[in-house]
């Protein structure tokens, strides 16, 4: 259904809509975005007339989001979120500072790498600093649409219409509970997974399938699992003795979590990300200088791992040779 009428371009009934979703009530919604609880629902109702759907169910006080309205919160708030920071990059101009630098990162990337390479910066860095955590398709998505100067993932990753700066390559780590049966361990074979716990990532189509390929090479079954969408749940579990966990040494170095110990596999299980902007984009002095910082983090906080910088023959050879792997 297409939109009724331009009220839906006034950012105030999104903004109200956000405050519902978040607080559950039209009257908490006020309170949160400053208006009158009559003046909220006439934003909820101008919103709804304006999108062409319900929004909210409602039942005397109590209100609960549609299908739609689930749906519709995650444009609102990327919409709502924009706005924000236009104001905010246009009072930066006025006042003559350098705007901002927006990251795109998976979760790995923003909790392991991302502060420690704005730390080595910190006196060069610009007034705003927006680092937005998404899955890696959705990385892509922000460099290709513009939403962010840089990228930071794991790989696989599509290459078209990206350009490739730093690419680090290293391999997969246990992490124990450090008071544990395995805690006294330098190395860890594949085949204790046959008598505890495996804690590590679900999704199959990216760092677990290279751990599956390893485990079945290895003609390893865990004897069970604990699996989440997060490297640092995995490593959480460990520290709770739930069992053995496999991760990323970025998680694994870069977050370190107290009461665990970090201890290297018997099996090489690689583990590739990199840094990247969307082809052709111009590479700020801000920008370069966060490129130089990350470079340096991967170094520093993950122990022997190779770095590759684009701007050496060596390194984009490898680089390249990695994109086809």
């Amino acid at each position: 259904m297409s939109i009724s009428n331009e009220k839906i371009l006034d950012l105030k009934p999104l903004e109200v809509f956000l405050a519902v979703m978040s607080c559950g009530s039209i009257t908490g919604a006020a309170r949160m975005v400053g208006c009158s609880q009559p003046a909220a629902t006439r934003h909820v109702r101008d919103l709804e007339a304006a999108v062409g759907f319900q929004l909210f169910h409602r039942n005397g006080p109590r209100i609960s989001a549609t299908e739609r309205g689930m749906r519709f919160h995650e444009e609102a708030s990327r919409i709502v979120s924009g706005m924000q920071q236009i104001r905010s990059r246009a009072n930066a101009i006025r006042d003559g500072l350098e705007p901002s630098l927006d990251i795109a990162a998976t979760p790995t990337m923003a909790g392991g790498l991302v502060g420690a390479a704005l730390a080595r910066i910190n006196a060069d860095l610009p007034y705003i600093i927006d680092t937005q955590t998404q899955n890696a398709e959705h990385v892509v998505r922000s460099l290709i649409m513009r939403t962010a100067h840089v990228g930071l993932s794991a790989f696989p990753l599509d290459y078209a219409g990206l350009d490739m700066h730093v690419v680090c390559e290293s391999e997969c780590v246990a992490v124990v509970a450090a008071d544990g049966p395995f805690g006294a361990h330098d190395v860890l074979e594949l085949e204790v997974l046959k008598s505890v716990r495996m804690a590590t990532v679900a999704n199959i189509y990216r760092l677990r399938n290279v751990i599956d390929e390893a485990l079945a090479a290895a003609h390893v079954v865990p004897v069970a699992e604990y699996s989440t969408n997060s490297s640092l749940n995995a490593v959480m579990a460990a520290r709770s003795g739930l069992g053995v966990s496999i991760v990323d040494p970025v998680t694994a170095y870069g977050i370190p979590v107290e009461g665990t110990r970090i201890v290297r596999l018997a099996t090489r299980i690689p583990y590739v990300w990199g840094l990247f902007t969307t082809s052709g984009r111009i590479v700020t002095p801000v920008i370069a200088e966060f490129i130089d910082a990350f470079e340096a983090v991967c170094r520093d906080i993950v122990p022997g791992s190779a770095v590759h910088v684009a701007r050496t023959a060596a390194g984009a050879k490898r680089i390249s040779d990695l994109s086809r792997e």
